[in-house]
């Protein structure tokens, strides 16, 4: 694009500016940034759909032959392997396709910053993500381990509270949502330092908290608005599946027996949620871009990294102005 505006990365902005930056850098790189991440984390997706379309129609033939009392047959199909593979190839395929998605929205941000344009091919960035795929890959397997590790122990004190007394199960219900939400909101830098700093997994997270510190409330509420957005957003385009799938129900309320999914339905399924789940990749770009412009906001306020840059480079370029301090 002629005349590019190019976003700088290391500034400290208030809570608007990051806003406002995660905005405009969308609008500046939809298209590239679309196109890498549909074409690079967009197969294991379409995959991990065609499975779920398939996993659909076969969970509504069972689940409505159940409900005309044909219970045995709802069991039987939880324990067959058709289930279980179908479970299992999903979380695979879905797994996968977030790793690529990570990793391309990333290689993205990062080739944007060092070439200070949006003139950037699928290519270049596929190129990047193949090389630390595996990076994302360990880091995402581990983030996940430590949040079941965090889950597990925070029940202690819920079940210990739930033996004092039954009605002090609230109260832990509500320290074990907010303690995780903590954790999460504390780690939320883990991938993005990761990807620029390229520090050793544990040594992300330590220093993920290090910088939210003091800033968490501020990393909270951008996090927040930027993936209710994303939510509320992508859910759009699934609420076409649950027009058709209440139609269906409706026709078949009065049937004595229960009728098998029509091809056209489970057409509709695939496409919907195939649409669903690309879109909803897309999306993840505002909230990870959102973490990305936090990150560098909370490097520049406790850090000056890029004010030291300017320094060394007095001479060469011009200084740019101080810019205001966070009140967030």
């Amino acid at each position: 694009m002629n005349n590019l505006n190019v976003i700088e990365f290391h500034r400290t902005r208030d809570f608007s500016r990051k806003l406002n930056a995660t905005f405009e850098f969308i609008k500046q790189n939809f298209k590239p940034l679309g196109k890498s991440i549909v074409l690079i984390a967009g197969p294991p997706i379409l995959i991990a759909s065609l499975i779920l379309g398939s996993f659909m129609n076969d969970f509504n033939v069972f689940t409505g032959s159940a409900a005309l009392g044909q219970s045995q047959v709802l069991e039987t199909y939880f324990t067959s392997v058709t289930f279980w593979l179908e479970i299992a190839l999903m979380i695979i395929f879905y797994t996968l396709s977030s790793v690529m998605n990570i990793a391309t929205i990333n290689n993205y941000l990062l080739l944007y910053g060092e070439r200070r344009t949006n003139n950037i091919a699928v290519a270049e960035v596929w190129i990047r993500v193949r090389a630390t795929f595996w990076m994302y890959f360990r880091s995402m397997f581990l983030f996940m381990f430590l949040l079941v590790i965090a889950y597990v122990v925070l029940l202690i004190p819920m079940f210990v509270l739930v033996a004092v007394s039954p009605f002090l199960m609230i109260i832990g219900v509500f320290f074990v949502f907010g303690a995780l939400i903590y954790l999460l909101v504390g780690a939320s830098l883990t991938f993005i330092i990761r990807a620029y700093e390229r520090n050793g997994f544990f040594e992300a997270v330590g220093r993920s908290f290090k910088l939210v510190k003091d800033k968490w409330w501020s990393t909270f509420g951008l996090v927040t608005i930027l993936y209710f957005i994303m939510l509320v957003t992508s859910y759009i385009f699934i609420m076409p599946w649950y027009f058709v799938a209440a139609a269906s129900a409706i026709h078949n309320v009065s049937a004595n027996t229960f009728q098998e999914p029509s091809s056209s339905y489970q057409l509709i399924t695939v496409v919907v949620f195939t649409l669903y789940y690309l879109v909803q990749m897309v999306l993840a770009a505002l909230p990870m871009i959102g973490i990305a412009f936090q990150y560098f906001n909370l490097l520049e306020l406790k850090e000056a990294k890029g004010l030291i840059s300017q320094i060394e480079t007095i001479g060469k370029t011009s200084p740019s102005a101080p810019a205001q301090e966070e009140h967030y």
